[in-house]
């Protein structure tokens, strides 16, 4: 079956994945959320998900000094 809306969670770089448009070779769409948008699934276009809370909270970097 081929899932029309694909979303893929990048931990180490706090970023969606997002593949959409499936073709037999793959998906003809893949964008890149960052954690500071919003998206919404395909199904439900009025829900609205930041992608900050999908993702666990951010470990300040460590900077010495």
């Amino acid at each position: 079956a081929k899932i029309a809306d694909y979303w893929v969670i990048d931990l180490s770089n706090r970023q969606l994945h997002v593949f959409r448009k499936p073709t037999d070779q793959g998906y003809q769409s893949h964008v890149i959320m960052a954690d500071n948008q919003t998206i919404s699934p395909l199904q439900f276009p009025d829900c609205l998900f930041n992608v900050s809370e999908m993702l666990p909270p951010g470990i300040p970097e460590f900077v010495e000094g």
